[in-house]
């Protein structure tokens, strides 16, 4: 037995290992890095809810080389030697600090370690309270055999084993796959040439792609001396292009042995795993191993291409050549450094140049980025081909626009699209008439000036037609909403009595009320309350569903209805009409000034029922016989159910439709032409 004596100072440890990483991803990076560099062929991690471990089968480490290099926290890495006749490696880690990053993750870890000149593993186990308790921090090395949880593992020559325990960060399914997923990214290591594998329970991890190579839309690309091996790697990707811009920036990353390339995805969601995690950063690596995690942070802009941007850059030798570039905080590279910010400043360079070309490619391709069903529209299709090139250019820039907010996360309501999408087509008649206003202004050939005004006549023309477009749009969109009220066995009279308030026109087309801004003689209200004095004390509470003022109509009229299943209060017959009519209206005459002298019957009511009403005989859920319909008609009140109005509102803007069809002033979507 041996006891092997770390000499570090507490802040160190808690420095450089428990605070160092806040997630377990670049942690086992860390240590998966220390396996590389001891030529290990292959890494597997273990995870378990109470465990991790790490086992390679590289150099491994006799007591000598624990206490001439392990113990030792803070000395600049020793390189290795290849090993088992393998290509020598660039190293990953330059401190020797790695080790301390199982302390990130648990409290306590155990080394087992073996060389080819051993024929025992040696082990001990460190604890993170004794190592912060002094300056100095003594264990005991003794031989063992493998566990039996690393038994498989004795068949090694050499190897390393790292077993972390008290695990400070719950381990779940989840946890496991978005590992997986974050360790492919920390790492860009040729598996197969650098003879190399690693996995996580047995499941092997991809080291040379990333999960996002698929999405990879537009890419420009730097320091390749060709892009064929770009091309297979990202044969999705639509454009592949070097960067031309500037030849003192490509001459720059050639000097410097630099390459690597910045693309876009097609959409945000491209880049963010299903565990939240986004990799919509620009990421540097050296040495197969991620530098700097995020290379462009100092430089963040609020462009809404960032969200489709991503990149890896590839700087070997200008990383290994600088004497400390990481940051304390190891989560990347240090910009004070000239070399550092010199690399920055020429990265975000290439970035602005990609979003100026990520802009005009989408921009270009702006139809091809709406939802299927309106760019497979045959009517969008025939409104396009109306447009002049201007037309279509300013088209496009407006349809770049709402392309990102479709590619948001949040789903857009179908009706809300295509509200935004007739709304582009009043702007650019809107635009189309302010040139050529411009130009008659201007223009001083009396010839030319009549052509023009014809021109701007037909086009003012244009734009009341689509002004009169949009408003048979909302109109269609309120009679099918009326439609699935009616349709909905579970609707609330509520609901009906809301709807038709705000579009009474459905009840008769001549009612077009804005209560934004109501009028002596043109308002409307919902639930207007009114107290019906019986006598003897006694009063009665009556809520008017819907009264409304309009020029046509001498007094106000009241507006009763019920829901269109007829069943509960919704199933009336003539004596209930009769009494709820009456009191509404003695009510008013109470409590109205201009109505003290005014008969019943002159204030005019409209009964909506059913569409289950009809005539006595008819089998119908709701009955009236031909004497009770024609006593209501005399008292001035009249039935009218639902299905008529429907029907109605159909009749009367199919022609407008038609007239709008044939025109072709705006897109008809969700195929307005069938209703």
């Amino acid at each position: 037995m041996n006891t092997l004596e770390f000499s570090i100072s507490n802040n160190t440890v808690t420095h450089l290992g428990r605070n160092l990483y806040s997630t377990t991803p670049p942690a086992l990076a860390e240590l998966i890095a220390n396996s590389y560099d001891a030529y290990a062929t292959n890494v597997n991690i273990l995870l378990s809810s109470t465990s991790i471990s790490i086992i390679d089968n590289g150099k491994g480490l006799d007591f000598d080389e624990f206490r001439n290099k392990y113990a030792i926290i803070g000395s600049a890495k020793q390189k290795e030697s290849p090993f088992n006749g393998l290509q020598e490696r660039n190293p990953m880690g330059k401190k020797g600090i790695g080790k301390l990053a199982a302390f990130s993750l648990g409290n306590t870890y155990t080394v087992y370690s073996k060389t080819v000149t051993s024929d025992k593993w040696i082990s001990f186990t460190l604890n993170y309270t004794d190592m912060i308790n002094g300056d100095k921090c003594s264990v005991d090395v003794e031989e063992v055999d493998l566990p039996e949880e690393f038994s498989k593992y004795n068949a090694y020559k050499s190897g390393f084993i790292v077993k972390i325990t008290n695990v400070r960060r719950n381990i779940t399914a989840n946890t496991k796959k978005n590992i997986l997923v974050q360790l492919s990214r920390r790492f860009y290591i040729n598996q197969v040439k650098d003879n190399f594998s690693l996995t996580i329970d047995n499941k092997k991890v991809n080291l040379d792609s990333n999960l996002y190579y698929d999405k990879i839309e537009y890419l420009i690309y730097f320091g390749y001396s060709s892009e064929e091996d770009l091309k297979k790697q990202f044969s999705n990707s639509k454009i592949i292009e070097p960067y031309t811009k500037d030849d003192n920036i490509k001459n720059y990353f050639k000097d410097k042995k630099i390459k690597g390339w910045i693309g876009t995805t097609i959409k945000p969601k491209d880049l963010k795993t299903e565990y939240g995690a986004s990799f919509a950063n620009i990421i540097l690596l050296a040495n197969g191993k991620i530098a700097d995690e995020d290379i462009l942070k100092t430089k963040s802009t609020a462009r809404i291409a960032n969200n489709y941007i991503v990149g890896e850059i590839f700087a070997d030798e200008l990383i290994s050549n600088l004497e400390d570039p990481i940051t304390s905080s190891r989560q990347g590279l240090d910009d004070s450094i000239i070399e550092v910010e010199e690399l920055i400043t020429n990265i975000d360079k290439i970035r602005t140049h990609v979003i100026e070309r990520w802009d005009d490619i989408r921009q270009n391709n702006a139809v091809d980025n709406l939802p299927e069903r309106i760019k497979n529209n045959i009517s969008y299709k025939e409104w396009l081909n109306t447009l002049n090139s201007d037309q279509k250019r300013i088209n496009n820039k407006l349809l770049n626009l709402l392309s990102s907010r479709l590619d948001d996360e949040v789903p857009i309501d179908n009706q809300v699209v295509d509200s935004m999408i007739t709304s582009i087509a009043g702007v650019i008649n809107n635009i189309e008439t302010e040139d050529l206003i411009s130009s008659f202004e201007k223009e001083e050939n009396n010839n030319i000036q009549i052509k023009l005004l014809l021109k701007l006549m037909a086009n003012i023309a244009k734009t009341e037609d689509l002004n009169h477009a949009n408003l048979i749009k909302k109109r269609l969109a309120a009679i099918t909403k009326l439609e699935q009220l009616m349709q909905e066995t579970d609707s609330k009279e509520k609901i009906f009595e809301e709807h038709l308030s705000d579009n009474p026109w459905l009840i008769n087309p001549y009612w077009n009320i804005d209560r934004n801004n109501p009028t002596e003689t043109d308002y409307l209200k919902n639930q207007e309350f009114f107290k019906l004095d019986k006598g003897n004390d006694e009063f009665k509470r009556n809520f008017l569903d819907i009264s409304i003022r309009v020029a046509e109509e001498k007094y106000p009229i009241i507006i009763e209805l019920k829901k269109n299943t007829a069943d509960g209060y919704a199933k009336v017959n003539f004596n209930m009409i009769n009494e709820q009519i009456t009191n509404y209206r003695q009510a008013m005459i109470q409590n109205i000034p201009e109505l003290k002298s005014v008969k019943e019957t002159e204030i005019k009511v409209i009964f909506i029922l059913s569409e289950n009403t009809g005539m006595s005989g008819t089998n119908q859920k709701i009955e009236f016989t031909e004497r009770e319909l024609q006593m209501l008609e005399i008292s001035n009140i009249e039935i009218l159910k639902y299905n008529k109005i429907l029907s109605e509102a159909k009749k009367m803007y199919r022609e407008h439709l038609r007239y709008q069809q044939g025109a072709k002033l705006y897109p008809l979507l969700h195929n307005e032409e069938n209703k």
